[in-house]
């Protein structure tokens, strides 16, 4: 039940869990993550809050429950921990809570409801829940949902919620238009392609015609002094909770080795594995999908695919004619090895019975389609010794140590500033010490406090001001003061000397580009661009394919005097000098895929309706990040040790 719902909104899942954007309302909405009762309990108190409604740890090991098992059921069981930890599993969990705590306000805000009567309504209703055109039942429901290990509660507000996110979504959003100028460019930028050759010419290094005198530079400077203007800059005093420094306060005895090893050995024991391999049919997720079968056509596909191989056919030949799994047809439908519950419960339950060599009748998942499985083999449980996961332990309580550590230390810290005290005399209670940055830019940062959100609130503080809140750096947590404003001026020539030097060197050279990018296009026009470039020393390139509005032009990069130059030619004529990074180029266009206008007005409504939701999410991740203004996230300062 859970996996038929969530094929509803596949496409907004994988955005989700793969680009990471938390604010797209269906990803959160499709988690299945309770709404109501989530202080029901809860094992471990309140990790954030978000406008006051706090999120329970109880909510959030649901959450990270929920998201972890999808993605082990969409990888097929080819999911390991550092995967877990580069797709940042953990934040993504809280920040679906936290989005949809944000919601679940401003729909309140804006007086937005669903009732139990419009909840009943769109459960029956739902095409996810029709069998022969008619709604399943609730009986059917409730049994589907008990093999996901999800209450019918937990789903009914998970729908409740995810309606509520489509109303909040409609309120926002239903307003955006595009316009049939806009949709005509988007398909041109799309479709529209040419094939170039061209040249760069670039002014060889020339120290005599290039390094202007000072007389030269301070007439560029008193000419435009402006354009040297130095923006307002300001100093902090900052206290850092170092956690390379805290590091090295921590040791861990052979002894506390061994101890955490006996005392917690089920980690390090390995649990039954089965080896198996699979010949998967896809079934269409939805009538119109582009990928899989119909229901009954897939299930003969998967029952000729048995039959072949209970014929004596090769197993893993099969596999890689017939499979549709493309990550593991090729290896002849090898999934490698998994422990139980890595797979989509129906597929694991079938595995687990198969003795190995067995192959396996039609099995039925919902998330995928029909299987063929045969076990290969199985590995019994075991346990790691410790010679092999003793620096991993080691590893794991230094980290916690540190980790306490800084929390005790970031803690105290906060507690006295809140209190009012200076850094100065804080520092002195903890055994830190005071430090002073270097000018900080308004929109820069630099180590050690390379935080934009420290340099952001570094430029709201008043002189002598203190934040109370800590900022994550890279290494550690800091606090900071305003300790100095450095007004906006215009400098002395000076200061800025070598730049204005640098400018007018660059522009000495530019022109000599120029000049030779000049001949270097009389040349083309009369004997072609590759003799012209030959002549004078320089290398014809061209692109290997055609290429759309918006890409590289080869290695001349990417930019509009480019496109337009590309563009706007003739076939088989020669451009002006363009402008790029290195020098100017020559562009000869040697084909052209031009706007067919017909193939637009077939597929202009399909691009008008992609704009339009491209520019619905863009509208509505901006409204929730004023949301989160007018709903402040307040998060423990010992929230990644609850949750590590």
């Amino acid at each position: 039940m859970a996996l038929a719902f969530m094929r509803r909104h596949k496409k907004w899942f994988h955005i989700f869990l793969w680009m990471t954007i938390p604010a797209m309302i269906i990803a959160f909405v499709a988690l299945y993550i309770p709404t109501e009762n989530a202080q029901a309990g809860d094992p471990g108190g309140v990790l954030a809050e978000v406008g006051g409604q706090p999120i329970t740890l109880g909510e959030y090991q649901r959450a990270y429950r929920r998201q972890r098992e999808r993605l082990e059921q969409m990888s097929q069981g080819r999911l390991d921990p550092a995967m877990l930890e580069r797709f940042g599993l953990k934040e993504q969990a809280l920040q679906s809570l936290v989005e949809q705590k944000l919601v679940a306000l401003e729909a309140h805000r804006l007086g937005l409801v669903v009732d139990d009567e419009t909840l009943a309504r769109e459960i029956a209703t739902s095409p996810a829940l029709q069998e022969n055109g008619q709604f399943m039942g609730a009986a059917e429901v409730r049994r589907r949902l008990e093999l996901r290990g999800i209450s019918e509660q937990e789903f009914q507000e998970s729908m409740r919620a995810e309606m509520l996110g489509q109303r909040l979504l409609s309120a926002i959003t239903d307003g955006v238009t595009v316009t049939p100028a806009e949709v005509e460019r988007e398909y041109r930028r799309r479709n529209e392609q040419v094939k170039v050759e061209y040249v760069l010419a670039n002014a060889p290094p020339d120290a005599a015609a290039d390094t202007p005198t000072d007389a030269e530079v301070s007439q560029r400077f008193q000419k435009n002094p402006e354009a040297y203007r130095i923006p307002e800059k300001r100093v902090v005093s900052y206290l850092l909770v170092d956690e390379q420094a805290l590091r090295a306060r921590v040791t861990v005895t052979e002894g506390e080795l061994d101890s955490y090893y006996r005392e917690h050995k089920a980690e390090f024991r390995t649990p039954e594995e089965t080896c198996a391999s699979h010949i998967l049919v896809k079934v269409k997720a939805e009538p119109d999908a582009k990928e899989g079968h119909p229901e009954e056509e897939a299930r003969k596909l998967a029952q000729a695919a048995l039959d072949q191989v209970r014929a004596g056919a090769d197993f893993a030949t099969v596999a890689k004619k017939v499979s549709e799994d493309k990550g593991s047809a090729e290896r002849g439908g090898d999934l490698g090895c998994f422990g139980r519950g890595r797979m989509v419960p129906e597929f694991d339950n079938a595995a687990s019975k198969l003795q190995p060599g067995q192959i396996s009748d039609l099995v039925k998942s919902s998330s995928f389609g029909y299987h063929v499985i045969r076990v290969n083999s199985r590995i019994e449980e075991r346990d790691q010794p410790l010679s092999q996961v003793k620096e991993m332990i080691r590893a794991n309580l230094v980290s916690k140590r540190v980790q306490s550590l800084g929390t005790t230390q970031v803690q105290q810290v906060a507690t006295a500033l809140a209190r009012g005290r200076k850094l100065d005399e804080v520092a002195r209670e903890t055994g830190l010490t005071v430090q002073k940055s270097g000018p900080l830019a308004r929109g820069a940062s630099e180590p050690p406090l390379d935080s934009p959100a420290l340099v952001a609130r570094a430029f709201e503080l008043k002189a002598g001001e203190t934040a109370k809140e800590p900022f994550g750096v890279s290494s550690g947590q800091a606090f900071i003061a305003l300790a100095e404003v450095q007004p906006s001026r215009v400098p002395a020539l000076s200061d800025v000397q070598a730049q204005v030097k640098a400018d007018l060197a660059s522009e000495r050279a530019a022109e000599r580009a120029r000049v030779r990018a000049t001949d270097l296009r009389a040349r083309a026009e009369k004997e072609g661009l590759e003799k012209a470039a030959s002549a004078m020393g320089l290398v014809r390139k061209e692109t290997p394919t055609p290429v759309g509005r918006g890409m590289d032009l080869g290695d001349l990069g990417a930019s509009l005097a480019l496109e337009q130059a590309a563009y706007e030619l003739p076939v088989g004529s020669v451009s002006e000098p363009v402008r790029v990074g290195a020098g100017y180029a020559v562009l000869r266009v040697l084909e052209r895929k031009a706007f067919d206008a017909a193939a637009f007005a077939k597929d202009k409504d399909a691009v008008a309706a992609g704009m339009r939701d491209a520019r619905k999410q863009q509208l509505f991740r901006a409204y929730m990040t004023q949301a989160r203004q007018r709903f402040p996230v307040e998060r423990r300062a010992d929230l990644d040790q609850l949750i590590g």
